[in-house]
């Protein structure tokens, strides 16, 4: 039996199934259909063939199905070949959770090789793994899964901020995802402006604007509708609109640590520059100030990755 790795748009090689699996059953019997293998070293793989095992990747932009990454792991039959393309029909699935994820790595080697790789070629792909990259595949998940047990057995030492960020990282995540395509739509939240617009005498943190029309009331993190930090102050800024904009863009972010205004190397040269650097004084949670600044990180990284790309 040989082990594929396949990164797949879930919406367009998934046959319509369910990108956000539950239940391994959700998947069974699904059709999939990905580019023929090639080597991470080089060169084509071997083809697939009925029994071989499949290891799907479920890609996490928004522009490209919203997977979970690493979601499942089946056996393959009735492979067939048109072309560039594999198809297969999954069975004996069996999801593999927690989902490991590349949406927001904050950079650096995973200790795999297939990791590593799919971190370098952000596009759909399906690889033949070999013996040694399987195994350091294999070693890294388990670690990545041990890991986030022993984080869920140590919650009791965990502040409520961050237990409500673990709680609901997954919608955490996609809300973050959904800033990247369009502004998040909000339900009305007229105390939670009023808390913050009392709470910072009503100015921005950042340009100290004092225009009640073009101020915000800004959450940092996109908590459910139902988490009660949602609409806590101590999860929101008063931003001036267009900042607010840029700040749910990723394009900029305050230091957790320090309250120092950080800009995306995009507003360097635009009129923005002027707040690089300014201290802001806020009265917002460090916790959630640090969610949102490791989402600016990895979308600094990401941007980084895509500049080396067009420029090879």
């Amino acid at each position: 039996m040989t082990t594929y790795l396949l990164k797949i748009n879930c919406e367009l090689h998934l046959g319509g199934a369910n990108p956000r699996p539950t239940q391994s059953s959700a998947w069974e019997n699904i059709r999939v259909t990905f580019p023929n293998p090639s080597r991470i070293s080089g060169g084509p793989g071997q083809p697939v063939k009925n029994g071989d095992q499949l290891v799907v990747w479920a890609h996490e932009d928004p522009g490209f199905g919203s997977g979970l990454g690493l979601t499942a792991e089946g056996i393959a039959s009735d492979v067939a070949v048109d072309g560039g393309l594999t198809s297969a029909t999954l069975i004996s699935v069996a999801l593999l959770t927690p989902h490991y994820k590349l949406r927001g790595w904050s950079g650096g080697s995973s200790g795999s090789v297939a990791i590593d790789h799919l971190l370098s070629h952000r596009h759909l792909r399906s690889y033949e793994l070999e013996d040694t990259e399987l195994r350091d595949f294999l070693s890294v998940i388990a670690g990545f899964i041990a890991a986030k047990k022993k984080q869920l057995a140590t919650t009791a030492y965990m502040s409520d901020e961050e237990m409500a960020l673990l709680a609901d990282s997954s919608a955490v995540l996609n809300g973050f995802e959904r800033r990247f395509t369009r502004q998040e739509a909000r339900p009305d939240q007229a105390n939670f402006r009023t808390g913050l617009m009392q709470l910072y005498k009503g100015r921005c943190v950042i340009s100290r604007c004092s225009i009640p029309e073009i101020l915000d009331a800004a959450h940092i993190v996109p908590f459910s509708e139902s988490v009660t930090f949602r609409n806590d102050t101590r999860n929101g800024l008063v931003l001036r609109t267009d900042l607010h904009t840029l700040f749910d863009k990723l394009l900029l972010s305050i230091h957790p640590q320090s309250g120092i205004v950080i800009l995306s190397p995009t507003l360097q040269t635009s009129s923005y520059r002027q707040f690089e650097g300014r201290k802001v004084v806020h009265f917002a949670a460090n916790e959630f100030l640090r969610a949102q600044y490791l989402m600016f990180k990895a979308a600094l990284n990401a941007e980084i990755d895509d500049d080396m790309a067009l420029s090879g």
